[in-house]
């Protein structure tokens, strides 16, 4: 937690914007070692969530508790900075998890079958 991705392969750390691109895709292969990896959010993300969240409300309701009068814009902005922090930390809570290669299990069950 609270740190970038590393491929799970040779263990090369990705920069901040190398790791929301990988984000974006299903497959990734790492520029170092020329492997193939996925990315994965959960359950990572569900910290993250709880890391934001409790402030987030604790804030909130420490502002209402002050509050004279209720003001919808003021709780909404700073509820959204929370979710725009929320938002630029999520490359620290992914992780990225080795792919299964197919073509390799396929190879191994026609070896052992003699070729069938």
């Amino acid at each position: 937690m609270f740190k970038l991705p590393s491929c799970p392969h040779c263990n090369t750390v990705y920069r901040y914007k190398d790791t929301k691109n990988a984000m974006k895709q299903k497959e990734n292969t790492c520029y170092h070692c020329q492997k193939k990896f996925k990315v994965k959010y959960f359950p990572d993300i569900l910290a993250l969530c709880a890391i934001i969240l409790l402030p987030c409300i604790f804030t909130l309701i420490l502002i209402l508790s002050k509050m004279k009068t209720f003001d919808f814009f003021i709780l909404f902005f700073i509820a959204l900075l929370f979710v725009i922090t929320a938002y630029f930390l999520i490359p620290f809570f992914t992780r990225f998890v080795k792919m299964k290669d197919k073509n390799r299990n396929e190879d191994f069950d026609k070896n052992e079958n003699g070729g069938n």
